[in-house]
């Protein structure tokens, strides 16, 4: 697995543009019906979601696409598709699962339907993004900020 850099980036070090977009989107997710979605941002804390964490009895979380392997558009159908079976994958192992949608700063970036998966640690996060062709996950344990987790570099090297 990958350091994570103090400002809450583990990453390949030639993608500061990629990674500052990553950094300014908000990872959303519904938990009900009856109120906002939790948002989520690398580098910083959610205590509604560390809520969520102790009502699931778990302490790790991932956020996760199949949208746009390797930041190439598909079509929305396509993007359906390999979400359906990423869902499908998170059924399995995840103590819940939870849609939602990472919302970029750049208002031309169509927003990327998403997954908040509980009890899910990077390693596994890391192995799914990499199996659907994400460049990066989100992810994190309770009580501590959120990380950008690059799923392209070897997990024996370190930054």
């Amino acid at each position: 697995m990958t350091a994570a850099r103090r400002d809450g980036d583990a990453r390949a070090p030639d993608d500061d543009a990629l990674w500052r977009a990553y950094r300014a989107t908000r990872f959303e997710a519904v938990v009900d019906d009856a109120s906002a979605p939790i948002a989520i941002r690398v580098g910083e804390c959610c205590a509604r979601l560390d809520a969520l964490l102790d009502a699931h009895g778990v302490a790790e979380w991932v956020y996760v696409t199949a949208w746009n392997p390797h930041s190439a558009p598909l079509a929305d159908d396509d993007n359906a598709r390999r979400n359906a079976e990423l869902a499908a994958e998170l059924d399995h192992f995840a103590a819940a699962r939870f849609a939602g949608f990472g919302r970029g700063a750049d208002a031309s970036w169509k927003p990327e339907a998403s997954f908040l998966a509980l009890g899910v640690d990077d390693e596994r996060g890391v192995d799914l993004g990499r199996r659907f062709g994400q460049n990066a996950i989100v992810a994190g344990r309770r009580g501590e900020p959120a990380r950008l987790v690059d799923c392209r570099v070897p997990r024996d090297r370190e930054l």
